[in-house]
């Protein structure tokens, strides 16, 4: 059974207000009082009830983030940040699970969090409904998109993903490449795919090049190494690309290794760029040149907003890109 103040109090012989007001640090005690009250909590194993006291305190400490199961790591960092900057504004984090477009699943794990009162939902790449959403402004949470824009009325820490789909194809077409294939991302399912694909198209556009259909390689669309290796023979059969966008460093990972299966070594035959900037880049030979998203940045950004939002709820949807950047490395030779 968890242990409670009154029972530390019965075993100090004080009241359970005394025992309350040592363990909180308010009000008077002595010092000697306090130095016995919390010497008999530790040997009780007492711990505080958080959700209790902000409830009778009507504060509310604690962030909610939902997240998904990815192929890749890019979500991890994005916690890190979060929990890096939650620990500094003296907030809990509890993280919880969902499919990433499962709004049955989303809504249950929604419905946890406001039960627990938390003070706001962080949708890691997850994507609810405008129904989640209204229910969650009901209930005075404060939802927020992070690490993908939306589409509905929810405000969002991002990188923009059209931009990075755009410079990474400019980037290809500026070395000389000209047949650039599309790889690892849903266009017509996912939001982040939808958004780096018009981002390619634009890219082309504004070249002169003609897209051609087969240029897309969708694979399981969830950005996977597996998508990145199963691109390699469908180009060889399908299309004559010059070139890859990897929608995904784990993708432009599978990518390489799929022409080492293919060819017996890696001979630089496609210009490859990823979109990510993971440690992936640096650890493959060649290292893999990538438009770089902060992801520490993104979550700290998120966190913040959310605090910010406890005193002072946006009335509008806020659209807030986070700065990347492009880093050039062995994949991408001038052709």
């Amino acid at each position: 059974m968890r242990v409670t103040i009154e029972d530390i109090a019965k075993k100090a012989g004080l009241s359970a207000a005394s025992v309350s007001r040592i363990l909180n640090n308010t009000g008077r005690f002595s010092e000697a009082t306090a130095k016995k009250v919390r010497a008999i909590a530790d040997e009780l194993g007492y711990y505080k009830n958080r959700s209790a006291s902000d409830l009778a305190s009507h504060t509310q400490t604690t962030l909610g983030v939902i997240n998904y199961p990815a192929e890749t790591d890019s979500n991890f960092h994005v916690i890190r940040g979060i929990t890096e900057q939650a620990r500094q504004s003296d907030v809990d984090v509890l993280i919880m699970i969902a499919e990433r477009d499962d709004q049955t699943a989303i809504r249950k794990v929604v419905e946890d969090l406001i039960e627990r009162r938390v003070f706001s939902i962080l949708f890691l790449s997850v994507h609810p409904d405008q129904a989640i959403i209204d229910l969650i402004k009901r209930a005075g949470i404060y939802p927020q998109e992070v690490a993908s824009a939306y589409a509905l009325d929810l405000s969002y820490v991002s990188s923009n993903d059209y931009q990075m789909g755009q410079l990474a194809t400019r980037t290809l077409i500026d070395k000389g490449y000209s047949r650039i294939g599309f790889v690892g991302a849903d266009p017509e399912k996912d939001i982040v795919g939808t958004q780096r694909f018009a981002g390619y198209q634009a890219a082309l556009k504004a070249a002169g090049i003609t897209y051609r259909p087969e240029w897309l390689f969708v694979g399981d669309g969830k950005y996977s190494y597996q998508s990145g290796l199963d691109a390699v023979p469908y180009y060889t059969d399908n299309a004559d690309v010059d070139s890859v966008f990897a929608t995904s460093d784990d993708g432009a990972l599978g990518i390489i290794n799929g022409l080492i299966d293919r060819d017996g070594a890696f001979t630089h035959q496609w210009g490859i760029i990823s979109t990510d900037g993971s440690q992936i880049c640096e650890q493959t030979r060649p290292k893999i040149s990538s438009v770089t998203q902060d992801f520490n940045l993104i979550g700290r950004m998120a966190v913040d907003e959310a605090v910010r939002a406890i005193t002072d709820l946006p009335k509008e949807k806020r659209q807030i890109d986070v700065p990347f950047r492009l880093e050039l490395r062995e994949t991408t030779p001038a052709k």
